[in-house]
């Protein structure tokens, strides 16, 4: 096996920094050509609604997927095991939720954000509640992406003629993403997402074959004979990271919020020209992210029969060290591996400012500063605003940049004290008439309030570390209970105009869906039931 600092001496050649470059400078100036004639608000918030389902597949698998996957689940599955696939398998159910429940009510009613809903379903304090959330959602992923993604671009260029600082990595990789994102609007990041897709399997792909078939290792056979007790979907109720209990319970919990109520990632069925665009292209995103355990955690697994490497301290190096060990010089593929990383990074970065910009111009902007001001002016209030945002998460990740292995279930945790209040209260107003806005105003604010007072509570009383999805699990429960208490306080607010924004009226848009009688091959609800059976046949067979 190879040491860590002995794969970090080998070279890199032009040809890599070549396909590697002219890549980027490829896909920067395709966004911007795409973008070039966006002018209203609805072509650059929602790309004209005229996105066909094969864009939004690629750009919601493009956007989902970056350096914390190819990066930090592969040490995730150095360190973890199978079990870490539970994202993957549990993705597929919030997926599925997002294109039967809650598309159908987003897009009937027209709206640029999810907020939107909580301002007509309850009112203004919700919808500013949601945006200020989302955006530090948001953030979190931003900076755990651009971390992980300098440390690797720094550990594989280090030692080389081309050494990247991870400074620099950082900056780079920001002002790369923010070139043709701030220039061209969602249509720019759509397009350039399915490019990114296509380098990101790439490059994921050569990884993954010569990982898992290395002579040590002896393919997916080879390691489940080696690694009988890590291959495994659920995990006991004790582990630290991933009990099952908490994997059935808390991460479905952030499942639901991350697919079917954020800004950042629904955004792209919004711009779908159709319904059954949208719908068509949520399936088939669905079905590469089953790819995913394999072209990531499965590699991961494999790296501890090829590297000698810290599970606990350098699991976010085990990519890099791969790359490094395992991909022949000379021939440009370490190029393109870094190509498929580097378009991974930028189809999540620019996402998540397009999407946090749009929160912050029609919720913040337009709300409360400027309620009169032109499209024009809208769209410039955008772009200062995605401006600042990748500001921020520059200096947010230049801060935090030291932090060692396990940034992905890191991210997680965090993440976990935003989610169950805000999900809750999507929830109950769109199924539950009876619920108030004051009562999700509280809902909202309980999420993390009791996310905290739980973890304390078992800190202090019990001498116990709550692990993060038990602490969700936990936390959203008792959302629900707080919002059911103080709608049942405050009845007077309930009014038959806020009550019509329910999922019975608005689930439905004949003016889409009655278009033309579908087939065989192209009903997305065929797909859908043979997604849901290759989950649980593959949840079956590792459980």
């Amino acid at each position: 096996m190879l040491l860590l600092a002995q794969a970090s001496s080998l070279p890199l050649h032009t040809l890599d920094l070549v396909i590697l470059v002219g890549g980027v400078i490829a896909v920067t100036a395709f966004g911007m050509y795409v973008g070039r004639k966006e002018e209203g608000t609805s072509d650059y918030f929602l790309a004209g609604k005229s996105i066909a389902w094969w864009a939004i597949a690629g750009s919601i698998f493009g956007t989902n997927v970056s350096s914390h996957h190819m990066v930090g689940m592969m040490g995730a599955g150095l360190k973890e095991g199978f079990a870490q696939a539970n994202y993957e398998f549990g993705a597929i159910c919030g997926l599925l939720m997002l294109c039967y429940f809650f598309l159908p009510l987003y897009r009937r009613m027209g709206v640029y954000t999810l907020s939107e809903y909580l301002g007509r379903r309850y009112d203004d304090r919700c919808r500013l509640l949601y945006s200020i959330s989302n955006i530090a959602f948001l953030l979190i992923q931003m900076c755990g992406t651009l971390i992980l993604g300098a440390v690797t671009v720094e550990t594989l260029t280090k030692g080389t003629d081309y050494a990247i600082s991870y400074e620099v990595a950082v900056c780079g990789l920001s002002l790369i993403a923010a070139a043709y994102t701030i220039f061209g609007g969602l249509k720019a990041v759509i397009y350039t997402d399915v490019i990114q897709s296509v380098l990101l399997l790439l490059g994921s792909t050569i990884i993954a074959v010569l990982a898992i078939w290395h002579p040590n290792v002896g393919g997916i056979s080879g390691l489940l004979t080696k690694e009988p007790t890590k291959f495994h979907v659920f995990f006991e109720a004790s582990h630290p990271q991933l009990p099952w209990t908490g994997v059935l319970t808390g991460l479905m919990v952030l499942h639901f919020y991350y697919w079917g109520t954020n800004q950042f990632m629904v955004q792209r069925a919004l711009g779908a020209r159709t319904s059954w665009d949208g719908r068509m292209g949520i399936i088939v995103s669905g079905f590469f992210k089953l790819l995913i355990p394999f072209l990531c955690i499965v590699p991961g697994m494999a790296a501890g029969y090829i590297l000698t490497i810290d599970a606990e301290t350098q699991s976010d190096t085990t990519f890099a060290a791969l790359t490094r060990t395992l991909i022949p010089t000379g021939y440009g593929l370490v190029g393109l591996v870094m190509a498929g990383l580097v378009g991974g990074i930028l189809s999540t970065i620019d996402s998540m400012m397009n999407s946090t910009a749009t929160l912050f111009t029609f919720d913040i902007y337009q709300k409360y500063v400027n309620p009169q001001a032109s499209e024009k002016r809208l769209i410039w209030v955008g772009r200062v605003a995605m401006i600042i945002l990748i500001a921020i998460a520059i200096g947010l990740s230049l801060q935090f940049g030291a932090t060692k292995g396990g940034i992905f279930n890191t991210m997680a945790d965090y993440n976990a004290y935003l989610v169950p209040g805000v999900l809750i209260a999507f929830l109950a107003g769109i199924f539950q008439k009876q619920v108030t806005p004051t009562g999700a105003v509280a809902c909202i604010v309980a999420g993390p309030a009791t996310s905290v007072l739980f973890e304390q509570g078992a800190a202090q009383l019990w001498n116990h570390q709550l692990q993060a999805f038990h602490r969700a699990g936990l936390a959203t429960v008792a959302s629900y209970l707080v919002l059911l208490l103080v709608s049942g306080l405050t009845q007077s607010e309930r009014s038959a105009e806020r009550e019509q924004y329910l999922w019975w009226t608005y689930r439905q848009n004949p003016a889409e869906d009655g278009l033309a009688p579908l087939r065989f091959w192209n009903n997305d609800k065929v797909w859908a039931v043979l997604l849901v059976a290759c989950t649980f046949t593959l949840c079956w067979y590792f459980a």
